[in-house]
């Protein structure tokens, strides 16, 4: 029974040794570090057709916000007999847009850029703030285009009375001043 006695502070020391060694360790803080970030996109691009008198007549490739000029430049530049006077080279691009640079005295064909036709305003693309700016046409008739429009885009420009959005004299005023692309 001595020997009992004995045996339990003896087990009960090597319980609490046994505790203190298997005892699981303070978890380690975790850090998280964000994942790296990825190069930065690259500005989209466009595509211009630029023909006429230029070096290299073609498809083009510019980034996003470029100019005619810039165009010009990426298309060998204009050539010698080239009007030079025909084309607004500070103009903005758009992608798909037709460049022609017109010889002395020659009619840029409709739908390039600085045409007759390009000048107009698209009424499928035009803003509520471009179209408020034609004679006759004010925000309230504005905002009716641009929903007509989002409803259904436009096929002729007749459209604008047809559907009950302008009168017929306002359509006389804009005729020549809007198109449908």
């Amino acid at each position: 029974m001595r020997l009992a006695l004995l045996a339990i502070p003896v087990l009960a020391a090597a319980g609490l040794l046994a505790g203190v060694v298997t005892r699981s360790p303070e978890p380690v803080p975790v850090v998280e570090t964000p994942p790296p970030t990825a190069a930065p996109t690259p500005a989209p691009a466009i595509l211009v057709d630029v023909v006429g008198a230029v070096a290299h007549p073609g498809v083009v490739r510019l980034p996003a916000g470029s100019r005619v000029l810039d165009a010009l430049l990426a298309a060998g530049g204009m050539t010698g007999d080239a009007d030079l006077f025909a084309l607004n080279k500070a103009a903005t691009l758009r992608d798909g847009a037709r460049i022609y640079v017109p010889h002395p005295g020659e009619i840029v064909p409709a739908g390039s850029l600085g045409s007759d036709a390009e000048r107009k305003l698209d009424l499928n693309a035009a803003t509520a703030a471009e179209l408020d700016g034609l004679p006759g046409i004010g925000q309230a008739t504005a905002l009716r285009i641009v929903r007509s429009r989002d409803e259904r885009r436009f096929t002729r420009v007749e459209e604008l009375q047809t559907r009950g959005l302008v009168p017929p004299k306002v359509l006389a005023d804009v005729r020549d001043l809007v198109t449908v692309r």
